[in-house]
């Protein structure tokens, strides 16, 4: 994993301001020239020196000096970082993969439940709040100048607390409840997010996003393997029997043990700026609820972000319901049994592996915006697919099975491009102190896209045309308005790189 552009937030505004220095005459002349040119502007009390996008362009081709003029110990607190975040995002693909498969179970093993299909709903919308919720909490404390360390210290706390009771799990209510306090680990996938964009520029960033994002999905491709040691677990501990359907949560609890170990010792938060300090002497007057929700409607203010909030609303929401849907589609179109749709999702996350390979790549040459307006276009041309064809389909018949392969290949291939490029577009177009609480509401929009798109997909199984020509109809929708406000990105990316450089550094 690349650790070249992080924190790298002091060497930034060291070169800028040193190249400012070196060229202040000729800079003077060429401002008074050019005052109409598109220019990058930095303001300092009352007076609005302009500093040109080539002058950027050639600050970020001395990115290898920049990490140069990081200490050798810096250069080892950032790698260890970074390490601990990858470890977190692999071990939450992991909790996902090993606790979903073996949920149903779990509940039924404590008897029959009357309304079995509402507790299993209960228990994965109970993970899905607490964690948007919990998103929204840390990612404004994160803003307002807390300690990140201490944040992740306290989510993987509450992550050890919630398995711990998962694998306890007395009846079902305390199941429930154990996912419910797992969930508020979750919160600190925002901080986390913020800080890895407050810590890097834009043509860096989509390309760490894409590292952090692939290891939480090598965690899903792994976690199916942890599944097979849980089998094996048929044993007594301290009075509490080992099984199948509880093992994982004390498994969880020992990963996530080992995790806050490692966070203790090997995470550093990132020296704060002046600005940074000022909020985080500030945050007694900014923890009032009404301060919170007064950012949280200043940050979703520009059209830019509400197109992309609905954009990540309705990738998630397609995955979401194609993941419900595919089971009993292929089991009654094509006779497919567990064996059969296993293989489909192993392939598919190396699928998805290999995009966030790729995107590591593309993104250094195409522009993020132009990436989001590609996937929705191959998103699109999937649906179209799937409304085309699934009505000549015949029950039973392998005729239409290629085409299906077809149109699942392509909305894998579109949804990670979409998952990444939204997050890291979301980043560029929101304000730097306010990272965080912008990840926070990102991720409760996707929160509630994974709980309403299941929800959606289970009730239209006997309609499978109708569900499929909803989704194509909103995801035209999402092109449309991705293509209307194309233009509003490129512009908002010329403000980025200034965004990094600290008050004191603008004078």
């Amino acid at each position: 994993m690349s650790t070249n552009n992080i924190n790298s937030q002091q060497p930034l505004a060291q070169l800028a301001s040193n190249d400012r220095l070196e060229n202040d005459d000729n800079e003077t002349s060429k401002q008074k020239q050019s005052s109409s040119s598109p220019l990058i502007e930095i303001n300092s009390n009352n007076e609005s020196p302009k500093t040109s996008i080539n002058n950027y362009e050639n600050l970020d081709k001395d990115s290898q000096y920049n990490i140069d003029a990081l200490t050798p110990a810096q250069q080892r607190e950032r790698t260890g970082t970074l390490i601990v975040i990858g470890l977190i995002a692999f071990l939450i693909g992991v909790d996902y993969a090993i606790i979903l498969p073996t949920a149903w179970g779990y509940l039924n093993s404590f008897g029959e439940l009357k309304h079995s299909g509402l507790v299993i709903g209960g228990l994965l919308a109970a993970f899905a709040l607490s964690s948007s919720i919990a998103g929204l909490i840390f990612g404004h404390l994160s803003d307002i100048g807390y300690s990140l360390k201490q944040i992740a210290i306290i989510c993987i706390g509450f992550k050890i607390i919630g398995n711990l009771l998962y694998f306890i799990g007395i009846n079902f209510y305390v199941v429930i409840i154990a996912r419910l306090i797992a969930g508020i680990g979750m919160g600190l996938v925002p901080p986390t997010l913020a800080e890895i964009s407050r810590r890097s520029t834009s043509d860096t960033r989509t390309q760490l996003l894409a590292k952090i994002l692939a290891c939480r999905q090598i965690g899903l491709f792994v976690g199916p393997c942890f599944t097979l040691i849980c089998r094996t677990m048929n044993f007594t501990l301290f009075g509490l029997n080992v099984t199948i359907y509880n093992s994982p949560g004390l498994l969880m609890a020992i990963l996530w043990i080992i995790t806050l170990i490692l966070t203790i010792f090997f995470f550093f938060d990132a020296p704060k700026t002046i600005n940074e300090e000022k909020l985080s002497s500030e945050g007694c007057n900014r923890n009032s609820l009404a301060f919170v929700c007064k950012r949280i409607s200043s940050t979703c203010r520009k059209p830019t972000i509400i197109v992309l909030l609905i954009t990540a609303f309705i990738a998630y929401f397609n995955q979401t319901a194609l993941e419900t849907a595919l089971t009993p589609f292929t089991n009654i179109q094509f006779g497919w049994h567990e064996l059969e749709v296993s293989v489909l999702f192993a392939i598919a996350g190396i699928e998805i592996t290999l995009v966030y390979v790729i995107l590591h790549f593309v993104t250094k040459k195409i522009h993020d915006e132009a990436i989001l307006l590609f996937a929705y276009i191959i998103l699109s041309i999937a649906c179209s697919i799937g409304v085309i064809i699934l009505p000549f389909s015949e029950v039973g018949s392998d005729k239409y099975l290629p085409v299906f392969l077809l149109f699942v290949g392509l909305d894998i291939f579109a949804l990670p491009l979409i998952a990444v490029t939204t997050t890291s577009l979301f980043t560029q177009q929101t304000h730097n102190d306010q990272q965080g609480i912008g990840q926070g509401i990102q991720r409760f929009v996707i929160n509630v896209a994974t709980i309403i798109g299941p929800l959606f997909a289970g009730s239209l199984l006997k309609a499978t045309w109708l569900m499929i020509s909803f989704m194509f109809i909103i995801v035209l929708i999402a092109t449309l308005l991705v293509t209307l406000v194309y233009p509003s990105f490129s512009l908002s990316n010329n403000d980025e790189l200034s965004a990094l450089i600290p008050p004191e550094n603008k004078k």
